[in-house]
């Protein structure tokens, strides 16, 4: 049986869980605070690198530069990417205010190129290089007077990864999951980095 509590001890109790509740919300607050200063800070101090008197930040997984007042993102660096060479006479003026065609299964190597050439070429549409392997309503264009980018796997085992330029062509031949690899690659060679 309880016994009948007076005023002051009803007061007394209240104040004590109202205390008891206090302290354990100063900890919380104290432990969230220290908590938060030894958490992973990777933002604060991002990745940076130099190449070519082009500073590159990485950003989240993707790396940040600006050329000529122009902001570029690349999922590689160029360090990433030195061993794969492409010989190519285009600039970044071959494809200013020009429709930029392209034909490819994968989506990451064309968003690539994409968000990076946006801004210069006069549309970037998808595209056929022959009749013959064209799905749907997709224009046919040729090498000789369209700026396309080919990009595919190899059709046979044994093939070696490459990249080259054929008339007003690059043809990337790779493996899906180096695909963007490749195109980062083109990117860095038409910007002159």
């Amino acid at each position: 049986m309880k016994g009948i509590l007076s005023r002051e001890e009803k007061g007394k109790k209240v104040r004590r869980s109202q205390l008891i509740i206090g302290l354990i919300l100063i900890l919380v607050m104290v432990f969230g605070t220290v908590g938060y200063a030894f958490s992973d800070k990777s933002d604060e101090n991002p990745e940076k690198i130099e190449y070519n008197g082009v500073k590159f930040i990485k950003a989240n997984e993707y790396w940040n530069f600006n050329l000529n007042g122009n902001s570029f993102i690349t999922k590689y660096n160029p360090k990433e990417v030195e061993n794969i060479t492409l010989v190519s006479y285009l600039s970044i003026n071959s494809y200013t205010n020009k429709p930029l065609y392209i034909v490819s299964d994968s989506n990451e190597p064309n968003y690539e190129i994409s968000r990076n050439l946006n801004p210069f070429v006069l549309r970037i549409q998808n595209s056929c290089i022959s009749e013959e392997d064209c799905i749907g309503n997709l224009p046919v264009k040729n090498c000789s007077e369209d700026n396309v980018i080919i990009i595919k796997e190899p059709k046979t085992e044994g093939i070696t990864e490459s990249i080259f330029q054929q008339d007003n062509c690059i043809f990337i031949t790779s493996s899906i999951e180096n695909q963007t690899r490749y195109a980062d690659v083109f990117l860095f060679k038409i910007l002159g980095i």
